[in-house]
């Protein structure tokens, strides 16, 4: 399962990244909770643990830039 620090480096990320692409969605929309959430989500489905922070965030840069282009 994923951890919470997890959860916290894939939010300071969008912090630090707020004005670079679409980071911005997930500091305003996401918090740690709901990130922890998809985390867990994401590796109850594909029955892959997140090993490594860059792992989760490289997972919230493909949903932010898959939404991006979808609207």
């Amino acid at each position: 399962m994923a951890s919470v620090a997890m959860a916290q480096a894939v939010m300071e990320h969008a912090q630090a990244f707020y004005n670079v692409s679409t980071w911005y969605v997930v500091a305003e929309c996401w918090d740690v909770w709901s990130v922890l959430e998809e985390l867990n989500r994401v590796e109850d489905e594909t029955e892959v643990p997140f090993v490594l922070d860059v792992g989760a965030i490289s997972h919230f840069a493909r949903i932010v830039e898959v939404d991006r282009f979808m609207h």
